[in-house]
């Protein structure tokens, strides 16, 4: 038997063709010619029916490819991502700032699991315990957020004041460095991404298909996941100074917060290079040099503040959407030559009033600077991670 297979779905039937036929089925039946005017009770009936039908035709066909979209998923493993936790490190000291605070007269335990938290009231615990010694002013300790999602990610400095649970000696607490690895639970679009970027992977160990097979890949026992990939080739940049003019290529990896953990740049290593007793020749071609590095983050900050119509919509739900808008934006952001564009931030923020906005002004900077800039960007290997973002939406008169 020759020839191939090819899917076919029925067209649903429309709203009109329907309409048509019963009221031709009526005629045919009864002898008698319907009423076809606009507005009758016999047609607005038909035309009911057929509305009907044509709703129930188009969610068959949306089951039907969502059964073919499964079922693929299924076949290569992939599955919504599970939300993982941030972690990072704080700094206990006996006053704030840390630097020229006095030393404590004592010994002053810290236990595992004391709270701190941001001025917005995201917590995180420490994971073991500590002491501050006597005659030191700080110690640093580490922590994990107490809620998984991206939301455990904040900016150095976000955790602040006193910590939540007693430890019988007056300390203030710090972060002096972003917390990250947080990352929220996969949605159905982030699996199709996955899917895509699998069936992108089967390309002979193209640049495309190496990048691609590395994302997805996990790190054993902690859930650090690539999301981010990029294959650079040295040699094709030797014609604009920027390469050497070598063979080989470097893959850079970013598990969404803009870095990758040793554990995870060694287990994005095995699934390129192969393992024999996993049964996968791996995803790179022979003889080729190469190396898998983690990219290193460049930070932006935005602010929006704009004025809507009054009487058009609430600030209450305009300023999440921005928000929202905003830090979908900068997630959907590669790693560089991707970069972040002041013109489209502002169109996320005006999508978002859906054209309420009286007046609106989106800045972008570099963060730490308080210079305006059209766009954010860095070298070859780096990615533009949205460091703080600060939306003040009012109404206007």
């Amino acid at each position: 038997m020759s020839g191939s297979n090819t899917l076919t779905v029925a067209a649903a039937p429309t709203t009109v063709a329907t309409a048509s036929n019963v009221l031709s089925l009526m005629a045919a039946l009864s002898g008698i010619t319907t009423d076809y005017t606009a507005g009758s009770q016999i047609r607005t009936l038909a035309e009911t029916v057929g509305a009907v039908t044509e709703i129930q035709g188009v969610a068959g066909q949306a089951l039907a490819l969502q059964s073919l979209l499964y079922g693929a998923l299924s076949l290569f493993n992939i599955q919504p991502a599970s939300a993982t936790f941030a972690t990072g490190t704080v700094t206990f000291a006996t006053s704030i700032p840390i630097s020229g605070a006095p030393n404590a007269p004592q010994a002053v335990p810290i236990p595992a699991g004391t709270l701190v938290q941001t001025a917005g009231g995201v917590q995180f615990s420490t994971l073991a315990s500590a002491v501050l010694a006597s005659g030191t002013p700080s110690v640093n300790v580490g922590i994990t957020a107490t809620t998984a999602g991206a939301v455990g990610n904040v900016s150095s400095g976000a955790i602040t004041g006193t910590p939540l649970t007693s430890i019988g000696y007056p300390l203030y607490v710090t972060n002096t460095a972003p917390t990250a690895g947080g990352a929220d639970t996969g949605t159905q679009s982030s699996a199709q991404a996955l899917f895509t970027a699998k069936v992108m992977s089967l390309g002979l160990a193209s640049p495309v298909a190496t990048a691609n097979a590395a994302i997805g890949v996990v790190a054993t026992g902690t859930g650090e996941v690539v999301r981010y990939a990029l294959n650079v080739e040295p040699w094709l940049l030797a014609g604009s100074g920027a390469g050497s003019g070598t063979a080989g290529f470097t893959l850079y990896v970013d598990n969404g917060t803009g870095g990758a953990s040793s554990s995870l740049l060694a287990a994005v290593r095995d699934w390129i290079n192969g393992s024999a007793s996993a049964g996968r020749s791996g995803y790179r071609p022979a003889g080729v040099p190469w190396s898998v590095a983690a990219v290193t983050p460049v930070y932006a900050s935005a602010s929006v503040v704009g004025t809507l119509y009054p009487g058009l919509l609430a600030t209450g739900s305009v300023a999440p959407a921005v928000t929202s808008g905003i830090v979908s934006y900068f997630n959907s952001i590669g790693i560089s030559p991707a970069a972040a564009y002041q013109p489209q931030i502002a169109a996320q923020a005006a999508d978002a009033g859906l054209g309420a906005f009286q007046s609106l002004t989106v800045n972008l900077y570099y963060s730490g600077s308080a210079t305006p800039v059209p766009v954010v960007s860095g070298a070859i290997g780096t990615r533009v991670i949205l460091a703080s973002l600060s939306v003040n939406i009012g109404v206007g008169t």
